[in-house]
């Protein structure tokens, strides 16, 4: 059935894909057509901010994919949650507001991606923010994403901030500067006790356009080709219904880290090998498409608090929850106006590294961590605790997306190798011990009870890994599989400006792109590729340099 014919086709409603349709749509001259699979962001769930854990396991609102078995994971499986629902993951995401260093955006450039620079994407921030507290000429308000101090940070958060201090980390009111340095409190994607997501605060009111489209659960199995130019795509409705939607200009693929790989490769643009055994008629030779699959993680340590010591643990317990989501409910404040981490650090576990290369989340409670076993979200512990958990932001492991199937319906096997570089291991095992260390800092000794997870008796090298590999659970930051790179780069998938290599009229525009992980959460940077990525659909001049 044909669906229309529409100027630009977006294929994905989350943190790029939405600012993306957004800007596309401004001044009425284009008409954009948005595809998203899930459904509704419209849920209690998604605007109430402690909703995160419970929709990171449903597959109402997660498309609840699993890795294949990861060797120092003990052979699990590990669940790789993805927003599926207007906004996509900035939809279920913990909402904290990261940029990352600028080294980070340095080594872009150094891999091929001309223009994405820390000074050059820095206008793209400050133009996408909407910053509460802030004022300086690297912040920014009006965009499309809250920046919010919390409403009400913890006790126990401002003890770990002290104990930061007393290790010699310097206390920061900002980590946004491109420094990524000391220990503070995160800011968040929150405004008036609800979530400030790409769904609400771009595409609805981008919606009020006539000239802008979406259509919910609407599942694109392939790009559609024409010789080498891609001229439309088509997609099913859970009726069982097909539709072809063309586009005039071009077909954009912001279907995110693991899905816009897959959906290149089931539409005939990835490494022939694998393609042509899966039956799939080749369209580009591209044997980037799917690998360079980057993603941080952690192994997070908690303690159990001295008696009387508040943590927030009993909050999310039985009759106080139910007490909580009133209060929610009736005010907008309380528990349920929290992400998954208050306190934040960065440390550096290499002094030869040109950057913090560790980022940890504090937070004042504990609860068992991933259980491949469930789909359930993790439940919290009986007793007050707190949590530190550490990830490597630039890790040195690289893993890939393949197909299983030509069918767009089955998830793709998934493979992130995580810790298989030994820099890796000793990065994560060398921050281990620094929090360790950390609760014994004057600030939080007095305040702990005890080390539960792994406890006292966790001390060589050897003993950690084993500790880990029930526990290693992802920081939900997949990206690089649809990377940019220079134009002899035979791995590289897109140019800088993010058409993909080898074809016409089809770009990729999500965080698949990044050459490199980032040190800090991938939202904001995510939302900035959107932004920027609209300027290069549309041609515009480059917005000036911010060099601070």
């Amino acid at each position: 059935m044909l669906a229309g014919i529409f100027d630009y086709i977006v294929v994905g409603s989350g943190s790029a894909g939405g600012t993306l349709a957004a800007r596309l749509s401004e001044g009425g001259r284009h008409r954009v057509l948005v595809l998203e699979a899930g459904g509704s962001h419209k849920n209690l769930l998604v605007s109430m901010p402690a909703g995160w854990a419970a929709m990171t396991y449903s597959p109402k609102f997660s498309w609840m994919h699993k890795t294949e078995p990861e060797k120092y994971a003990g052979g699990r499986r590990m669940k790789m949650p993805r927003g599926k629902l207007v906004g996509g993951s900035s939809s279920i995401n913990g909402m904290i507001y990261i940029r990352g260093h600028a080294q980070d955006y340095a080594d872009w450039v150094t891999a091929g991606a001309t223009g994405w620079s820390w000074p050059e994407l820095l206008p793209h921030f400050v133009r996408t923010e909407d910053q509460a507290r802030i004022r300086n000429a690297w912040h920014g308000r009006g965009g499309p994403l809250a920046a919010s101090d919390l409403p009400v940070v913890h006790p126990l958060t401002h003890a770990m901030i002290d104990a930061a201090a007393q290790a010699g980390l310097d206390r920061v009111d900002d980590f946004n500067d491109g420094q990524a340095k000391g220990a503070g409190v995160f800011q968040v994607n929150f405004r008036n006790g609800r979530r400030s997501s790409i769904a609400s605060n771009a595409i609805e009111p981008a919606l009020r356009r006539p000239n802008l489209k979406l259509v919910m659960r609407a599942m694109v199995q392939r790009i559609v080709f024409e010789g080498r130019r891609a001229t439309g795509v088509e997609y099913s409705m859970p009726d069982g219904s097909r539709h072809l939607a063309t586009a005039s200009h071009e077909v954009l693929v912001c279907a995110g880290a693991i899905q816009s790989p897959q959906l290149l490769m089931v539409s005939g643009i990835g490494p022939a090998s694998q393609l042509q055994a899966l039956g799939i008629a080749l369209v580009a030779d591209l044997p980037g498409v799917g690998e360079n699959l980057q993603d941080h993680v952690s192994a997070p340590l908690c303690w159990r608090l001295k008696t009387g010591v508040r943590g927030m643990n009993s909050t999310f317990r039985g009759l106080k929850l139910a007490g909580s989501v009133l209060r929610y409910l009736t005010s907008r404040a309380g528990p349920m106006v929290s992400p998954p981490a208050e306190f934040g650090c960065y440390l550096k576990s290499d002094p030869e590294l040109a950057y913090n290369d560790i980022q940890v989340f504090g937070l004042p409670m504990t609860g068992q961590t991933d259980d491949s076993s469930s789909d359930k979200a993790p439940q919290p512990d009986s007793f007050e605790g707190m949590t530190l958990g550490p990830f490597q932001g630039r890790p040195f492991s690289r893993g890939h997306v393949r197909l299983k199937s030509r069918d767009m319906e089955q998830h793709p096997a998934i493979t992130m190798n995580y810790l298989h570089d030994p820099r890796d291991r000793r990065a994560l095992i060398w921050s281990l011990r620094w929090l360790r260390d950390l609760a014994k800092q004057p600030a939080l000794v007095g305040l702990i009870d005890a080390e539960i997870r792994p406890g006292p008796q966790v001390q060589t090298d050897e003993q950690w890994l084993a500790w880990m590999e029930p526990l290693l659970t992802t920081a939900y930051h997949p990206v690089g599989t649809c990377r940019m790179g220079h134009a002899d780069d035979p791995m590289a998938v897109c140019t800088p400006d993010l058409r993909v290599r080898g074809v016409q009229g089809l770009r990729v525009i999500d965080a698949s792109v990044m050459p490199n992980l980032i040190c800090g959460n991938t939202n904001a940077t995510s939302v900035v590729i959107g932004d920027k990525g609209a300027d290069l659909v549309l041609g515009l001049a480059p917005l000036a340099p911010l060099h601070l």
